[in-house]
């Protein structure tokens, strides 16, 4: 109960830092009654797409927001209304003595705006299924159809003025029904709800994203519910290359297993209306196999249908 009030507490705190206190409506300063008012500032951060997206100078250059893919951290943005974003990864944990690969995952996102008590709550539906392996010493690679995911992601906060914004991104993780994932070794029995909070900053010269999360497994008894903590920084190079990095953390709530600490740099490059992405990785800290090196390539595609 403890360590769950330090969590919220510590949360509450970044949330505080990045936002500041939101003012009172309605409520006027006595020294400010019959003064003109001034008009509003101009926006410091403009509304961008994923992907690629035109600046304030009409320039199309490329989004450096940390992201998933190719990070493990992932950002609040959203698709825009009726736009799709599919994304192509393959990636492996090259870590000794066993090896998990995902030959080809398919995250493909789609962009709703639905209205929620009066409001528009820019959403994305997720779906995710990967083509996985696993090798064990002595042993061939096991393959078929790893982990599905299935999400919603509500961007239920976006400030231009101060380029801060906030999503709540429900998702489960379910091996598909007759894959046999579990036996192969490539899914985790049950399921697994993950509740994360997605928070975004912009700065000058770079965009701050940051992760929390609890991931609950449902009929796995032999799984404890965990915590995940991410921290990312983006930054683009020029209109056609973007550089982002992240350290992410998952554990048991008690801290003594279920333990991994790893960190990640990616790459981002626009080819023509494709963007190609490159992730290696390290951990840092890890329960059970030791050295976990992680590398990762895709390809992001973004539009409407149709076009």
């Amino acid at each position: 109960m403890r360590r769950c009030i330090g969590w919220i507490c510590c949360w509450s705190l970044v949330l505080l830092f990045f936002f500041g206190a939101p003012a009172v409506a309605g409520a006027q300063n006595p020294a400010t009654v019959g003064v003109e008012k001034k008009p509003a500032p101009p926006l410091l951060y403009k509304s961008h797409r994923r992907g690629i997206y035109k600046n304030g100078e009409g320039v199309e250059v490329i989004d450096a927001t940390p992201q998933s893919p190719p990070l493990d951290v992932d950002d609040p943005g959203v698709p825009e209304r009726g736009e799709y974003e599919v994304n192509f990864t393959s990636d492996a944990d090259l870590s000794r003595p066993q090896r998990d690969i995902n030959l080809l995952i398919v995250d493909a996102n789609y962009g709703l705006v639905p209205r929620v008590f009066g409001h528009e709550l820019p959403t994305q539906v997720k779906l995710e299924f990967p083509v996985s392996g696993a090798k064990e010493p002595d042993q061939s690679y096991r393959i078929g159809i790893g982990e599905a995911g299935f999400g919603l992601k509500f961007n239920f906060y976006n400030n231009e003025r101060r380029g801060a914004s906030l999503a709540f991104y429900p998702q489960l993780e379910f091996a598909m029904p007759g894959s046999g994932a579990v036996e192969k070794g490539i899914a985790e029995d049950g399921q697994t709800l993950i509740l994360p909070l997605l928070l975004q900053k912009e700065f000058k010269y770079l965009t701050f994203v940051a992760n929390g999360a609890v991931n609950k497994p449902i009929h796995d008894s032999e799984r404890d519910m965990t915590g995940t903590l991410a921290l990312g920084f983006g930054r683009a190079i020029t209109g056609h290359l973007s550089v982002m990095a992240d350290i992410h953390g998952d554990s048991a709530f008690d801290f003594n297993h279920d333990r991994l600490i790893a960190a990640d740099i990616a790459v981002m490059r626009r080819i023509r209306g494709t963007i190609i992405y490159f992730k290696i990785g390290h951990s840092l800290v890890s329960d059970g196999v030791p050295g976990h090196t992680y590398l990762g390539i895709g390809m992001k595609l973004t539009g409407m249908p149709g076009h």
